[in-house]
């Protein structure tokens, strides 16, 4: 017991002084199984925010054992909560001596080592080392970190949130009365500083020489511009970057927040269609677009592709509609002159052709539309929860189960874990031999969360050899639930029923967050590269096995065609 307590002893002391021992220990691990369970209990002392009680534990298991990332992350980040931040900040290096973890679920804390590097630099301003906090900060946000903006008004830095070096680092200065061109021409070349510190590669569908030419361009036009104009001119070299997880949140700014049209647009198979509109429009719900001003409603639909950064067409066609509601990008594209007042040129379903004046109205940008709810009929399936992150229903007879995965995030009431923990039950209470997810509407959110669902489908699979699993998926199938698709191709023989999807197998996604000092315009930025594929695959999306698109006739009838076609191919089964 002696000799077991000097060797905590010694631990500590080179934790505290240098960590300048080897990254490969000899194990003094006694009871291989009793660490295991340790480790364990450990993990779950984290969880719970037990963080006394876990320090002693953790420290405990890795003077037993100095190998593992994981353990010195979990010390690192329950010393931080204790205050004991000198001890937080050796462990937490320590951890990414190592390459940092992968470990989820950790209250207080985030994996990735850019992550990582942003809590030692709180743990630092918490110890009131100021110089070292800020350098640990331009640490994190060099390795891509992600939620910049947020940590101007952390807590953590309260003690020199005035510091102009701290302040510096968010793209602020300390000039009086700057004149509003001044005050634009800093944003401009914040976001020009933000791109090239957050995107993977900004420069693989620009080249660095044309980005830079874009952004000074910008720059000495902004005295003869209006603010909605140079957000506009941003929303293009945005949109030439490239990668679908690039935009900008065009409500945003403190001043020349862009309006919208009071409709919204929706491609079908026969064309570009009014699916919503606010009151006193809703006469409108159901007409075929055909012109916007003296432009055919197709071609001004391409011209969308000048601020819409895209992984693949398929995003011409999710989100081409979205921007042809928005007046200024209208104008920019050359496709109106007068952004108060915008002509549309409607069809009725019996040729009918009226133009309908629209004047814009402020909104507030909550995320990309989805496919809406039809206003009159019953709702089909594929649309009568679309607001529920995940849901099933039994479908008995045809013997299957009906998944809708909306979005990739955790509900309060019932973690993805424990919703596909009650799946796997109800598919054996009920001897399901058929299982169909519907990622349509799905645009992704936190892939770490993903793998329940995976295995949900691999054990479907692999507990019904004679059933089949079939997956619904289109041009909102993107991101996070491109990354699940990907797999489900890959370690699966599900049946793929729908459109291509919208990104592809391997794309550059993630979303790091700018927001420009002056004006508060904010965006994302693509930051990490995600091979889900092997490293030959280029392709543009993942085409469906059974191609089935959506008609405008088929939409407002609430008929489901790729519903229906899977119910046709599982009665050859039943």
């Amino acid at each position: 017991m002696e000799n077991y307590k000097i060797v905590i002893v010694l631990l500590f002391i080179s934790l505290n002084v240098s960590f300048t021992f080897s990254q490969t220990k000899n194990s003094n691990i006694e009871n291989a199984i009793e660490y295991f369970h340790q480790r364990n209990e450990a993990i779950s002392l984290v969880k719970n925010e037990q963080w006394q009680e876990a320090v002693l534990k953790l420290e405990n298991l890795i003077g037993q054992y100095q190998n593992d990332a994981d353990l010195y992350y979990l010390l690192g980040v329950s010393y931080f909560q204790v205050a004991q931040y000198q001890n937080s900040i050796a462990t937490l290096k320590k951890a990414l001596e190592f390459g940092g973890t992968i470990l989820r679920e950790i209250p207080t804390g985030s994996a990735p080592s850019n992550d990582i590097m942003i809590k030692i630099a709180k743990a630092y301003a918490k110890d009131s080392d100021k110089n070292n906090a800020i350098l640990w900060l331009q640490k994190g946000f060099s390795a891509r970190y992600d939620e910049k903006p947020f940590l101007k008004e952390d807590p953590a830095f309260d003690n020199f949130k005035e510091d102009e070096g701290f302040k510096k680092l968010f793209g602020n200065d300390d000039k009086e009365n700057i004149t509003r061109d001044d005050a634009w021409t800093r944003d401009v070349g914040y976001l020009e500083k933000r791109i090239n510190e957050l995107h993977y590669s900004p420069h693989h569908a620009i080249s660095k020489a044309d980005f830079s030419k874009e952004m000074q361009d910008i720059k000495s036009s902004i005295a003869s511009l209006s603010d909605e104009e140079i957000i506009v001119k941003l929303m293009r070299v945005v949109g030439s970057v490239g990668n679908g997880h690039n935009l900008i949140i065009p409500t945003s700014p403190k001043k020349g927040a862009l309006k919208k049209l009071p409709i919204q647009f929706y491609h079908f198979n026969d064309g570009i269609f009014i699916i919503d509109a606010e009151e006193g429009l809703k006469q409108w719900i159901g007409y075929k677009v055909e012109f916007v001003e003296n432009t055919p409603i197709e071609e001004a639909l391409q011209k969308t592709n000048a601020v819409n950064a895209r992984d693949n067409d398929m995003q011409t066609l999710w989100l081409g509609p979205y921007y042809l509601g928005l007046p200024d990008v209208l104008k920019d594209l050359g496709i109106i002159k007068n952004t108060d007042q915008v002509t549309i040129t409607l069809g009725d379903v019996s040729g009918n052709i009226q133009k309908v004046k629209m004047n814009p109205i402020s909104w507030n940008f909550t995320g990309f539309p989805k496919l809406s709810k039809l206003k009159d009929n019953p709702q089909p399936l594929f649309l009568s929860k679309t607001e529920d992150p995940y849901w099933y229903k039994i479908l008995p007879q045809q013997n299957a189960i009906y998944v809708q995965f909306n979005i990739v995030t955790e509900k309060k009431e019932q973690s993805l874990k424990d919703f596909n923990i009650e799946l796997r039950n109800r598919i054996k209470q009920n001897n399901t031999q058929h299982l169909i997810l519907d990622l349509r509407h799905n645009h992704g959110g936190n892939g770490s969360i993903l793998p329940p669902m995976l295995k949900t489908i691999i054990n479907f699979e692999v507990m019904h050899p004679d059933g089949t699993v079939f997956v619904l998926m289109g041009r909102e199938t993107f991101s996070a639930a491109q990354n699940l698709l990907t797999d489900i191709t890959k370690y699966t023989n599900a049946i793929l029923v729908g459109e291509p999807s919208g990104s592809k197998p391997n794309h550059i996604g993630e979303a790091g967050w700018f927001k420009l000092p002056y004006s508060g315009l904010m965006g994302l930025i693509s930051t990490q590269f995600h091979q889900t594929s092997k490293a030959e695959d280029h392709r543009k999306w993942i085409a469906p096995h059974i191609p089935v698109g959506l008609s405008s006739t088929e939409y407002f009838a609430g008929y489901d065609k790729a519903m229906t076609t899977i119910m046709e191919v599982l009665k050859a089964y039943n």
